[in-house]
């Protein structure tokens, strides 16, 4: 009796600590925010939000998970508030603004520390009158490679400003996507797999996503067939195949791909987490995490078979996301999510699928001989 209490308690204990690592926590609060900020992550524990209120732009640093915070110095950085920001490590990030105060755009600039954030410089500002940094992405396959990407300069339907790093973020070249009529793009909708396939999402007429799969040689729209113009998010596999994009009202249907971003397809998550949505698609696995403003049991659904069927994960009771970025160390998922009222979320999660690169079928089974053989008292 008493080895079958241990066995079920040891049983319990294992199921309750899985259980656990796989929804989302409250870790702490920032104020000062802004309405709509943005958060990265660099490791388990290294977190930043970069945003403002109106006319001050702030970036804030944590070191232990989002507990703590620090705000980082301004020096060299303008008068606008950040709608984007992207971190290396502690003391290297980057992070845009939206142009004009409350995001109006303009003459939108980007900047980067190397000293966490004694210093800050200018990389770059995009000129006209319509200008507005929407995102700052690199590759997690390729950390090398980044993308900055505006809203075209001149205004909806002219050419973008979309400039590019091949150095990790020293030095950046300015390509000009040709423009789509119009339309402009959307915060925190930017995608980067590697330096060939990178894309941003529209904000404008039908719900579209604007992608290049050949280095920028050449760039095509993908219509999604989902309600809302605003594409609030928009993720790929490392496959270049499949992906899930999201309008800022279209939950709780998502667009999936599975030919990139050629043909789409709406899928239904539930429809118990709605409202402005972001998606993540985590490297070289299955997995998809979307988010939503509300939701009765939680407002974050994960995928783990590349955004077929979805599952609601508990958040604490926070609501009102405006942002979520990953960090995958191994086989270990570090997510860090945050809301407008400057609350912050994070998760622990396994991961439970891959996606190899080699996906051949095989063509015949064998058993083997066991060794050793006889064996006492293992045996392989």
């Amino acid at each position: 009796m008493a080895l079958k209490k241990l066995l079920f308690f040891t049983v319990l204990t294992f199921f309750l600590s899985n259980f656990a690592l796989t929804q989302w926590q409250f870790v702490g609060f920032q104020t000062g925010v802004g309405s709509f900020p943005s958060i990265s992550v660099s490791g388990p524990n290294t977190v930043a939000i970069g945003g403002g209120p109106n006319g001050q732009p702030k970036v804030y640093l944590s070191i232990n998970g989002g507990v703590n915070w620090t705000t980082l110095g301004t020096t060299g950085l303008g008068t606008l508030e950040f709608y984007c920001i992207w971190m290396k490590d502690a003391n290297t990030i980057f992070t845009g603004d939206g142009g004009a105060v409350g995001g109006a755009g303009g003459n939108a600039s980007y900047y980067k520390t190397t000293d966490g954030g004694a210093t800050w410089t200018v990389l770059g500002s995009t000129g006209g009158s319509a200008g507005f940094i929407n995102g700052i992405v690199f590759s997690k396959t390729n950390p090398m490679f980044g993308v900055t990407e505006s809203d075209p300069p001149l205004g909806a339907g002219q050419p973008y400003y979309l400039p590019i790093t091949t150095d990790g973020g020293v030095t950046w070249t300015v390509t000009n996507p040709p423009g789509v009529s119009g339309a402009a793009s959307a915060q925190n909708s930017i995608v980067v797999i590697d330096d060939q396939w990178y894309g941003f999402g529209m904000n404008a007429g039908a719900s579209r996503v604007y992608y290049t799969s050949n280095g920028g040689s050449t760039w095509n729209v993908g219509n999604l067939g989902i309600a809302g113009s605003f594409i609030s998010g928009f993720a790929m596999s490392t496959d270049k195949l499949r992906g899930i994009a999201i309008s800022n009202t279209s939950l709780p249907n998502v667009a999936r791909t599975t030919n990139g971003g050629q043909t789409w397809t709406s899928v239904n998550t539930g429809g118990d987490v709605t409202g402005y949505g972001t998606v993540k698609w985590i490297e070289g696995t299955d997995i998809v995490y979307i988010s939503g403003e509300t939701g009765a049991s939680g407002v974050v659904k994960k995928s783990t078979d590349g955004g077929v069927t979805w599952s609601t994960m508990t958040t604490g009771g926070i609501t009102g996301l405006t942002h979520m970025e990953f960090f995958k160390d191994g086989n270990t998922i570090y997510g860090y999510a945050v809301a407008g009222d400057g609350s912050v979320i994070k998760l622990v999660d396994m991961v439970t699928s891959l996606n190899p690169v080699n996906s051949e079928i095989p063509t015949e089974f064998k058993l083997q001989q066991n060794f050793p053989n006889p064996f006492n008292p293992v045996t392989t």
